[in-house]
């Protein structure tokens, strides 16, 4: 009874220390994004966008990649709640202001590729603005792509709305895996296009988003936006 008492014991103790703790989004933003923001305020000043993309991409390597990101509620234009803990796919989280002018381009690019990942990746437009302002600007996506608002006015969201507008603004694009970590972060999300390059620009998306399919955890570049 004693040695049985001994074993368990010993699995316990090994079981609990082996188990790292999950890092999580939000609480990786609060504990390293005043620093980075100060740096690259600095850089920026001294005309240094290099440096400034350079810290950026620091930032997100060495504290934002692989962090879980917390349940999400979005509330969906056509009614009905988006609970992020529910999508079973990896997803992209597209972030875009009332005020921002999508581009045709973009929008074609973003419903062509809700049509060819149907099932394997899904896309969330997130507006920051009011139900009927979201709603308005969502008619030009498809059905298979969720437009979804949080309206700050309203004052309920912080916690969605600090660590997802607040840290970088947006246009953004944050690209989750299906086991809800963050995989990359494009704060310049855009795809602002001309007939020529349209094609050679969807190509390179293409190949992007097949790192998230392939569950290529070692990769760097942002997905989708390489190409402005």
């Amino acid at each position: 009874m004693r040695l049985c008492l001994t074993i368990f014991s010993f699995l316990f103790t090994f079981l609990a220390f082996s188990q790292e703790p999950k890092m999580y989004f939000e609480h990786e933003i609060s504990k390293h994004l005043k620093r980075y923001k100060v740096k690259s305020e600095i850089a920026l000043q001294y005309g240094n966008r290099d440096y400034a993309e350079f810290l950026f991409d620091s930032l997100v390597d060495n504290h934002l990649k692989f962090s879980y990101i917390s349940e999400m509620a979005l509330k969906k234009v056509n009614g009905g709640t988006l609970n992020t803990s529910k999508i079973d796919n990896a997803f992209l989280l597209i972030t875009k202001s009332p005020w921002e002018q999508i581009d045709e381009k973009e929008i074609e690019a973003i419903n062509k590729m809700s049509k060819m990942y149907k099932g394997q990746i899904d896309i969330v437009i997130l507006f920051w603005t009011s139900k009927s302002i979201a709603k308005k600007r969502s008619s030009a996506f498809n059905s298979l792509v969720t437009v979804t608002y949080v309206d700050e006015r309203k004052n309920r969201d912080n916690h969605i709305i600090k660590p997802y507008k607040h840290s970088f603004g947006a246009p953004a694009c944050f690209f989750i895996s299906e086991n809800k970590q963050l995989l990359n972060i494009d704060k310049k999300f855009t795809i602002n296009l001309t007939k020529d390059d349209s094609q050679v620009a969807f190509d390179t998306a293409h190949q992007q988003i097949k790192l998230i399919l392939f569950e290529d955890q070692k990769t760097t570049e942002g997905i989708i936006t390489t190409i402005h």
